[in-house]
């Protein structure tokens, strides 16, 4: 299997005309269920994903093969949730779960300020479960996309589900026409997301140690924020027990602040990148389960470096 994430994640459109149709027959708790079956489904016939998940719980949180065995169940289910919670949601059933948010207040007052920033987040829990709730800010949220996952479920959810209340900025094959939107909408004021771990450049990556290994991530968000002197900031969203999500807000840089330092100037580059990966890490040692990266995402595969 390729090291490099190839711009397509797991669970296309098919994927969500069936959580669509079950949603709307049998409900949610039904759902769920049955989610049972799907994810035993997945764990033979979607070898690829199945290994990775493998993987990451034997060599990367050291799993024994009980322990790991039992991961890749919750591992699968988890993303399934994620799925059905997302579509769950855009078809009005907020009243079905409750919300935590952590430092929102900054994250309001940055909307509130009419400046422009960027929000980066990860494959990490589930990022589009915070969107419907900027309530009116919504359209002036931008989310950056790889086009080929943008386009496979894009009909499906116009079709069945409410209208996203954010943008998207697609990441077009000439590498270059999402850059003038990304600017256009800083310069007007709204927020740009990013998801920081995931690359498809190879020319185009920074390294770092994360989660115990050496790991490249896509250099483009922290260099976009960077020279385009906006502030910043890392944002994660968490399912806990009892459809509870709970959403994380972290500001690098100085307290008050967000992607500044002391002195007032941005952060460089190399400063944000760090500081992300270090707010990523946290996240994944306290929801490993929710890492939702199906791909040799270490380079371990080749490397011969991985436990059987």
């Amino acid at each position: 299997m390729a090291r490099q994430w190839e711009g397509k994640s797991r669970g296309g459109s098919f994927g969500y005309k069936v959580f669509i149709w079950l949603l709307r027959h049998i409900g949610l708790e039904a759902t769920y269920l049955l989610l049972c079956l799907v994810v035993l489904y997945f764990i033979p016939f979607a070898p690829r994903q199945t290994r990775s998940a493998w993987v990451y719980s034997r060599t990367i949180l050291g799993y024994g093969r009980m322990r790991a065995s039992w991961f890749l169940v919750r591992s699968y289910f988890a993303f399934g949730k994620s799925i059905i919670d997302k579509v769950a949601i855009g078809s009005s059933m907020e009243d079905r779960f409750s919300f935590e948010f952590e430092n929102h207040r900054m994250m309001l007052d940055l909307i509130e300020s009419g400046k422009g920033y960027v929000a980066i987040g990860a494959h990490v829990g589930s990022w589009q479960m915070g969107a419907p709730f900027f309530g009116k800010y919504g359209s002036r949220i931008n989310v950056v996309m790889y086009d080929h996952e943008r386009q496979a479920v894009k009909k499906v959810l116009e079709d069945h589900v409410q209208e996203d209340s954010f943008k998207i900025i697609p990441i077009a094959d000439d590498g270059i026409s999402h850059v003038f939107e990304i600017s256009n909408a800083l310069r007007n004021g709204e927020l740009v997301c990013f998801q920081g771990d995931r690359y498809m450049n190879e020319d185009r990556y920074l390294t770092a140690e994360f989660m115990g290994h050496d790991a490249k991530f896509p250099r483009g968000p922290f260099l976009l924020a960077s020279r385009l002197r906006v502030p910043v900031v890392f944002y994660f969203a968490m399912r806990e027990r009892g459809r509870r999500y709970r959403f994380h807000f972290f500001a690098p840089g100085a307290p008050g602040a967000s992607g500044v330092q002391n002195d007032g100037r941005p952060l460089r580059e190399e400063e944000l990148f760090t500081q992300y990966v270090k707010s990523l890490e946290t996240m994944v040692r306290r929801y490993p389960e929710q890492w939702f990266n199906y791909y040799d995402f270490w380079n371990i595969y080749s490397s011969g470096k991985r436990n059987s």
